[in-house]
Parts: C-alpha cells; sequence; structure tokens
C-alpha cells in the first residue's frame, strides 16, 4: 500500500474539524469539473489558469491533483496535517459533487476516509517527519509500505544504547556467564563464551 501526507489548510481556510467529521478529505479549486473526466493535458491548462503558474510550480500542482484524483488507491493511508495535529485515515475512491463544486463550499473533489487514529510528532519516525515536513500540500512517501512498516513509521526508534534491562541485572548475568565458564562441561563453557561475546557487541 501507498502512503500520502496532506495539509489541512487549504485556500486559507484549516478544512480538518469538518474532514474529521465528515470522514472525507477535499483537495483543489472549483470549476475544474471532474477529475475522473479530464486528460491530463486539460488539466494542467485548467491549473495554468486557475493558479495562474507555469513551469515547476504549475507541474508540482498538476501532481498533486493527479496523486488526489487517481494516485491514491482505495486502501492507501493519508496522514492529514493541519500544523498542530495528525490524523491517520484508510482513503476510499475518489468522487465528485457538482453541487460543493463552488467558490462557497469548494469541496467537489472528494475522498471519503476512516480516520483511525490522532498522531503525536514527538511519537514520529524521522524518516516520517521528514516526509511530513517537505513543501507542497500533498505528496507520495517515497516506497509502499507494509502494515508492519507503517507502524515502525508511527513509532519514534529507541534512544541509541538504551536498555530495558538495568545495569545492575546485566553484571549479575555476565558474572553467572563467567561462572560457568568455568565449568567442567565443555558446552555449557562454549554457549557461555558465546553469549558473553554477543553481548559485547551491544
Amino acid at each position: 500500500m501507498r502512503l500520502f501526507r496532506m495539509k489541512a489548510n487549504l485556500e486559507g481556510a484549516n478544512r480538518l474539524p469538518e474532514f474529521l467529521e465528515g470522514n472525507y478529505v477535499c483537495y483543489g479549486r472549483p470549476g475544474i469539473g471532474d477529475l475522473d473526466k479530464i486528460s491530463k493535458a486539460d488539466l494542467r491548462e485548467q491549473l495554468a489558469k486557475a493558479y495562474r503558474l507555469d513551469g515547476q510550480e504549475l507541474d508540482r500542482r498538476l501532481e498533486e491533483y493527479c496523486d488526489f484524483a487517481s494516485g491514491m488507491q482505495d486502501g492507501d493511508y493519508l496522514i492529514v496535517d493541519d500544523g498542530e495535529r495528525l490524523h491517520l485515515g484508510d482513503v476510499g475512491d475518489y468522487y465528485y459533487l457538482d453541487h460543493f463544486d463552488n467558490l462557497e463550499e469548494c469541496s467537489g473533489h472528494r475522498r471519503g476516509v476512516t480516520w483511525l487514529r490522532s498522531l503525536r510528532r514527538e511519537d514520529l519516525h524521522p524518516e516520517l517527519l521528514n516526509f511530513l515536513g517537505r513543501e507542497g500540500e500533498i505528496g507520495m512517501f517515497g516506497r509502499p509500505v507494509t502494515q508492519e512498516e507503517l507502524e515502525n513509521l508511527l513509532t519514534k526508534p529507541a534512544a541509541s544504547g538504551s536498555r530495558l534491562i538495568d545495569e545492575e541485572t546485566i553484571m549479575e548475568a555476565l558474572g553467572i556467564l563467567k561462572e560457568v565458564m568455568r565449568s567442567d562441561d565443555a558446552e555449557r563453557r562454549e554457549r557461555a563464551a558465546i553469549a558473553i561475546l554477543q553481548a559485547a557487541r551491544f
């Protein structure tokens, strides 16, 4: 599956409250029409007029529209960010609502979302934080992720050298292994030596 990011502050307004309440996300300016029914070339032309852009900025905006309309697939994951809060959701298919495609509502282009959980920046892996901090309103993570990889990205790695067992217990265990190394049993001595050498690597 793919992982996407999306800013909740669109066209100067924070849309996160309505996204969470309505179980959807929206993106794009009104007047373009159903994104499923427009070619990429025509969409580029429409965006050039709507945003008054050209060159790389226009290419970037076009890519964002394409990511939203067709890059995301049903079952992909999306993190929506309003600058303070982060929410993870499972996205559904793209759909178009003509009666919401106006300057007042500005939400004609939509995807349903099943919200899964809220996130805290301080809990996230640096790789994910780097992805969320990139420019642009929408972006796709650089590689597909499994459920296990996603969970790893949502978890800050343990500090280098951190221990789950206190120092005193570790020293006691090493003392026992040293005693076993003096055993008459050659196999027990060998296992103890291996355990000590493995411990020395950490």
